[in-house]
């Protein structure tokens, strides 16, 4: 892929809607490898953010409501909303 290409697919994946990063990765991957490099480079650029989701979120089930866990998850809110505004 050349560089005048690879500043092309980014012109053309800032004017479609979604997340820039995702697009990208998975064009690059059907440009490598055809339909199953698209999936492969979509699965593997996604997945690592859903494994991780899934343990924040079960740890926050399983320990969100002890006291001991309140303060630290008062201080990621804050973090949070800090980040965000």
């Amino acid at each position: 892929m050349t560089r005048a290409y690879f500043l092309d697919l980014i012109g053309t994946t800032n004017l479609i809607p979604g997340p820039n990063s995702t697009e990208m990765t998975m064009h690059c991957g059907y440009e490598r490898a055809g339909k199953k490099g698209l999936f492969i480079a979509g699965i593997a650029f996604i997945f690592p953010a859903i494994i991780i989701t899934a343990v924040f979120a079960y740890l926050y089930v399983k320990y969100g409501n002890l006291p001991e866990v309140a303060p630290l998850l008062l201080v990621l809110s804050q973090l949070f909303w800090q980040l965000l505004l």
